[in-house]
């Protein structure tokens, strides 16, 4: 048996890990529901620009939670990921439908600090 095969997730049992792929899986559905939801064709070529722009919101403006102090749980993280998602999508040009959801205004201008 050559070297690799048949080798177990070592790392699925690490609670980090577990959360980790919890985060990313979430990360895709939100992708994928503001897709459908705004009629975006998966072959847009202003989709990838968009999904970059939207991790770089993201990094910034969960650095700067960080270095104001904001205790950031998974609901809130998500909540800043979408926020990122829903201002990268429309600065690059899609019709992208936000969420209904109403988001904390502190979250917000966080997001929006990454835009400048």
């Amino acid at each position: 048996m050559g070297v690799g095969m048949h080798q177990q997730d070592e790392f699925g049992h690490d609670p980090g890990v577990q959360r980790t792929r919890a985060y990313f899986a979430h990360m895709e559905a939100l992708d994928s529901r503001l897709i459908d939801r705004s009629g975006i064709s998966r072959f847009d070529a202003k989709l990838r620009p968009a999904r970059e722009m939207r991790f770089s919101l993201f990094e910034s403006a969960c650095s700067l939670a960080y270095k104001k102090g904001l205790l950031m749980d998974e609901n809130k993280t998500m909540a800043l990921f979408e926020i990122c998602q829903d201002l990268a999508f429309q600065k690059n040009g899609l019709s992208a439908t936000p969420s209904s959801t109403v988001f904390d205004p502190e979250l917000v201008a966080l997001a929006k600090e990454g835009v400048r």
